[in-house]
């Protein structure tokens, strides 16, 4: 049987908030400034300057929504975008809007937590593999991390019978339907990366 996602208890779980995401927002601000615009990103055949670009579309660019699941138009979209402003000049126009994604107008029902994840799988895209030294996750993005993951790994995982996610702390979830087939323990940040199909140090467990 599924067991129900981890339910938000108000005394015990900080809620995600618009400044929490649009600090991670800034922290890939921050990130982006460090690297060369044709730095190499955990997205296959993405540069640092292609992560900027997505994310401009995703905030302020509806016409390039599709793109997002059609490449090709994508493509087009994303190049109209890089003839427009070079680099540090896009990653300027990204730092002064708050971390509002307008591709995401029902996010708010969910304390932000989906444009926080998106901000903070990116961050991680471009400043793990380019040695970027970022500040340690607190208490409070850890915690907003391990309720974005829960829906995030059951999207992308959904054919995954019975996935469970274990946090370091001991709390665990299955957020896919069937028994039980697979378990991965790990920090909510370690766990983001798993569930997106980047490198994560997290323990799996194949039960079947």
């Amino acid at each position: 049987m599924r067991q129900r996602l981890s339910p938000i208890d108000p005394d015990i779980v900080t809620k995600v908030s618009a400044a929490l995401r649009d600090r991670q927002s800034q922290r890939l601000c921050d990130v982006l400034e460090q690297v060369e615009p044709n730095a190499g990103t955990w997205c296959e055949g993405w540069t640092a300057h292609d992560v900027a670009v997505h994310v401009w579309i995703l905030k302020r660019d509806p016409l390039g929504w599709p793109g997002v699941v059609v490449p090709r138009l994508g493509r087009r979209r994303a190049a109209r975008i890089r003839g427009r402003w070079p680099y540090g000049e896009l990653v300027a126009r990204l730092r002064r809007q708050s971390g509002a994604i307008a591709a995401m107008p029902l996010d708010r029902w969910e304390d932000h937590r989906h444009a926080l994840g998106e901000y903070w799988m990116h961050t991680q895209d471009v400043a793990r593999p380019q040695g970027v030294i970022q500040p340690e996750v607190d208490d409070e993005l850890a915690e907003a991390l391990w309720l974005r993951v829960q829906p995030a790994a059951a999207a992308l995982h959904r054919r995954t019978r019975g996935l469970t996610l274990i946090h370091a702390d001991g709390r665990r979830v299955t957020v896919t339907r069937g028994t039980p087939t697979l378990r991965v323990l790990g920090t909510p940040a370690e766990l983001m990366c798993w569930a997106y199909g980047r490198p994560a140090e997290v323990s799996i467990e194949q039960l079947a």
